[in-house]
């Protein structure tokens, strides 16, 4: 069964922002408060552009690892096999990083630059949908895209 996903104007124009993102740089943010449509806009997205979509919830396939550890043998695993990977629920990803501590923030740091220079030499493309800011290693080398709620 294969059902169309359908989105609203405001959503339309995030994907194509997106669309053109990628088009110029290998990684983009797609920035919304929670309901805006990240999920369905990283889900059309791929729809249109193959890839993985990847969620925070599925890092606990990955073990009792350190979140950072498990969030970047995640992103690791998808860009072995496709040359597009899409993670929502970067947000929660961040806030636990947070919760342990400032030490825990520089390992998640650590880990996104790693990745993201891999994604580079590998000419893979990367986007991350995040409610606040994304965090800094993603900040400083991607185009970000906002969606707002609907008015």
């Amino acid at each position: 069964m294969n059902l169309e996903i359908v989105l609203t104007a405001i959503q339309q124009e995030a994907t194509a922002g997106l669309l053109e993102s990628l088009a110029v740089s290998s990684f983009a943010v797609l920035q919304g408060p929670a309901g805006s449509g990240k999920s369905t806009i990283l889900q059309a997205l791929r729809t249109m552009e193959g890839g993985a979509l990847l969620g925070a919830s599925q890092i606990t396939a990955y073990g009792p690892a350190a979140v950072e550890e498990a969030f970047f043998r995640m992103i690791e695993d998808a860009l072995a096999e496709h040359d597009l990977v899409l993670v929502d629920d970067v947000s929660l990803i961040t806030n636990a990083a947070r919760a342990g501590g400032h030490g825990r923030v520089h390992l998640l740091d650590a880990a996104l630059t790693a990745i993201l220079a891999e994604a580079r030499v590998l000419g893979k493309r990367l986007v991350f949908a995040v409610e606040d800011e994304a965090p800094w290693p993603v900040r400083r080398r991607a185009l970000i895209v906002r969606v707002e709620l609907r008015a």
